[in-house]
């Protein structure tokens, strides 16, 4: 039997995905039936993903709408179309389509420069804050970097756009002039936003997007719904499932701060395909402008070449088509939106593990890119994303496990001999602060330490005296903690945090201090 008389004989078995007349059933048809027997199948690989959310639409009708899975391994919690799948960089999309709209109604136009904003900033030389406009943020333009932004941002605490100005000014670096993607445009929009308008880049997103539009379920805090409702992220360690909570308020940021279901998902693909809001808003033209690229990407393999950006879409070209998309992650969990004008098809996936997955979803993009216009080979494509699959997920494990096995076998944790006393414990407790970071708390859980920097929580490992290894939740090798006793001061990753007070009573640690228990 055909591959192609295959699909058409399940399609019209499939109460989603069934056509009027099975013989008719469009390329876009056929490729949403073999993208669901692929995802069917490497689900069943133990520790692939917990669950997937995969939407296809073609004009008016949505093609494939499979959410399987439980929302959070273990619990039996089971996800469905309503289930609200954290989309990571994807909210860039959103964004992009905000400030176009924004740009055309005048509340702040897209040739706003840095210092129309804030007319006393400062950034390194020879940055230009007049130069640099809002355009050149979303499209990821700024001559500048920084990693303090990204990871306040992503990993640790809200940053108020009235603090802004000071990080840019001392902790930005000046990069060569081009594309270069990164989450530093869209956070400084969102300031920029909060500055000219006094509301915060969510109410407009709302106000402006996601009402109009109809994406009733989408939301940009976590808080506001019934934590069932709300998918896990989650990782593999090669016997069990890590998982790791959704991501809380303060972390959902204008580069990555939006939870969406595979029912709002549909719709967002769908109506970016039409460039048409059943409200009115935004408009057609904001759609355009959204999606038009103006900036050389270059982001490919040998196969997809994304060779322009626009206002939160990559432009690329695989096998003679156009395609917009643009893919997140974050740890824990994989997604990516595909538009195919042509056959005004599009495809949106979410996974909530990151066991291997950005590879197959590469492969699945251009899989639904190739069927969806009628291009040999591409079933092909699918069977060795199966077959491949566990081959790469045993891969990724054990490059985890080597790089944790390699991290504890260091010479620097002397065998992780030190067995501090609870008292001495308690002696390393308390609060520090961080001029770049912010504050630090050292506290005891149990017979342990653990430091809490905002939403980042690190379980701390007593290894020598006054030195701990920091765990993460994540699958990451563990980071140097070490406690200065003469300046009664924590240094770790490069940042000194100062102790703020000490409690009464309570005496440094003495160094060194050897004491078993």
């Amino acid at each position: 039997m055909s591959g192609l008389r295959a699909c058409v004989l399940l399609l019209a078995a499939s109460p989603v995905l069934a056509a009027a007349d099975p013989s008719r059933a469009t390329t876009v048809q056929v490729a949403a039936m073999r993208i669901r027997h692929m995802l069917e199948q490497v689900q069943r690989v133990p520790g692939s993903f917990p669950a997937v959310s995969a939407v296809v639409v073609e004009g008016d009708a949505t093609r494939l709408l499979y959410v399987n899975g439980e929302a959070h391994a273990g619990t039996g919690v089971r996800a469905d179309h309503a289930t609200l799948f954290y989309v990571a960089s994807q909210t860039k999309s959103f964004m992009g389509l905000l400030a176009a709209q924004l740009d055309a109604e005048g509340v702040l136009p897209l040739d706003t420069t840095l210092a129309g904003i804030w007319p006393d900033l400062h950034l390194p030389a020879p940055a230009d804050p007049a130069a640099i406009t809002l355009a050149d943020l979303l499209s990821h333009q700024e001559p500048l970097t920084t990693e303090t932004l990204n990871h306040l941002t992503a990993y640790v605490r809200t940053v108020p756009a009235t603090d802004y100005p000071d990080l840019l000014a001392h902790y930005t670096e000046v990069r060569k002039p081009g594309f270069r993607y990164s989450n530093l445009g869209d956070l400084i929009y969102g300031a920029a936003l909060q500055v000219r308008t006094g509301r915060s880049w969510q109410d407009w997103l709302h106000g402006e997007v996601l009402q109009p539009l109809g994406l009733a379920d989408a939301l940009t805090a976590t808080s506001t719904v019934a934590p069932r409702r709300l998918a896990w992220n989650h990782q593999w360690d090669g016997e069990r499932w890590r998982a790791l909570p959704p991501k809380p308020d303060a972390l959902m940021h204008a580069a990555g701060g939006l939870a969406l279901s595979a029912d709002d998902m549909a719709r967002w693909t769908r109506v970016n395909l039409a460039r048409l809001s059943p409200s009115g808003t935004p408009t057609t033209a904001s759609f355009e402008r959204a999606q038009r690229p103006i900036v050389h990407a270059d982001l490919a393999d040998h196969e997809i070449d994304c060779d322009g950006y626009s206002l939160g879409w990559y432009s690329c070209g695989y096998r003679g088509e156009r395609v917009l998309m643009h893919p997140g992650s974050y740890p824990g969990v994989v997604s990516v939106t595909v538009l195919l004008p042509t056959r005004h098809a599009g495809l949106s996936l979410v996974i909530n593990s990151d066991s291997a997955i950005e590879g197959l979803e590469l492969e699945t993009i251009k899989a639904f890119i190739g069927l969806s216009t009628g291009k040999d080979g591409e079933d092909a494509r699918l069977r060795r994303i199966v077959i491949d699959y566990p081959a790469r997920l045993a891969k990724l494990v054990k490059r985890r496990g080597d790089a944790i096995a390699t991290a504890r076998a260091d010479a620097r944790w002397a065998g992780f001999a030190w067995r501090p006393s609870l008292r001495e414990l308690d002696a390393h407790a308390g609060v520090f602060e961080s001029p770049r970071l912010g504050t630090l708390r050292v506290e005891r859980d149990g017979d342990a330490l653990v430091a809490i920097l905002g939403a980042q929580r690190l379980r701390l490992q007593p290894a020598a005296a006054g030195l701990f290894a920091a765990w993460p939740q994540t699958l990451d090798p563990p980071e140097e903690f070490r406690y200065d006793a003469a300046r009664d001061a924590i240094d770790w990753n490069g940042d000194r945090f100062a102790r703020k007070a000490r409690s009464r009573g309570a005496a440094p640690p003495q160094s060194p201090a050897r004491s078993t228990r």
